[in-house]
């Protein structure tokens, strides 16, 4: 298969108006969306339903289970750039263990024939259950993509609306780099990112790496609440959410 299981690692440091950082292991998935049929047949790996590891339709794209968050890209693509062309879709995500997952994001690249990365999602989620879509057209042909996004999404109560992100993408056969850099008009407050390498997605590299990584989609998100008690502690203020009813999209290039 060229879908991966993807020993990661995931890294926040806050540099301003205070330090704060912390660093924490996990396991990430790359699936090809072509190939859910394959992965589908291992046996400690199932598409929506529950097994050890699970991937669920409804937690990604439309979040509708009986809907493949493949089609859910290429309908944005073809109605933002007019493009139609079937690209080969991958998605990088957290996989539910036991039937659980929270991903704060995840990373779908559009690939052509060549194996170019021609568009990329970052589809970002809050512990409120809400979403937003980051639909990027590349231009430039290079290994090593990079975005400047507006924060469109509200995803921490320690972070104001009113931000711009930088995207640094670094995907090949051996390691799999996102860095996200966070900014207040021309201040840097924040570094955060995950870095991973593959392995083979089977059942015996599912079950051994576990073994080092026990409850790891649980630790998402006890980690979130534990880091925003000490955040709490350094700020002693918070950004109340706005109101926001359905998932949003946005689009650059």
């Amino acid at each position: 298969m060229q879908s991966s299981l993807q020993l990661a690692s995931v890294f926040h440091k806050r540099i301003f108006p205070y330090s704060h950082h912390f660093k924490y292991k996990t396991l990430s998935v790359l699936i090809n969306l072509e190939e859910l049929n394959k992965i589908n047949k291992l046996f400690l790996f199932s598409v929506n339903s529950f097994n050890l590891f699970s991937f669920f339709f409804k937690n990604h794209g439309e979040r509708n289970e009986n809907a493949n968050p493949k089609y859910f890209i290429l309908k944005q693509i073809s109605k933002r750039f007019n493009d139609k062309k079937n690209y080969t879709i991958y998605l990088y995500c957290t996989p539910s263990l036991l039937g659980y997952v929270f991903n704060p994001i995840s990373i779908y690249l559009c690939k052509n024939y060549k194996n170019e990365i021609k568009y990329i999602c970052y589809e970002v989620k809050n512990t409120h259950h809400e979403q937003h879509c980051y639909f990027i057209k590349i231009n430039k042909k290079s290994k090593k993509i990079y975005s400047e996004l507006k924060k469109e999404f509200y995803v921490s109560p320690f972070l104001q609306m009113n931000l711009r992100y930088k995207f640094y993408l670094l995907e090949n056969k051996n390691n799999f780099l996102l860095n996200i850099n966070v900014y207040k008009k021309n201040q840097i407050i924040l570094k955060t990112g995950i870095s991973s390498k593959p392995t083979p997605l089977n059942s015996i590299s599912l079950l051994s790496k576990l073994i080092g990584n026990l409850f790891f989609a649980q630790k998402i998100m006890i980690l979130i609440h534990y880091q925003a008690i000490k955040i709490f502690k350094k700020q002693k203020s918070f950004f109340i959410k706005p109101k926001k009813k359905n998932d949003t999209v946005s689009y650059y290039g």
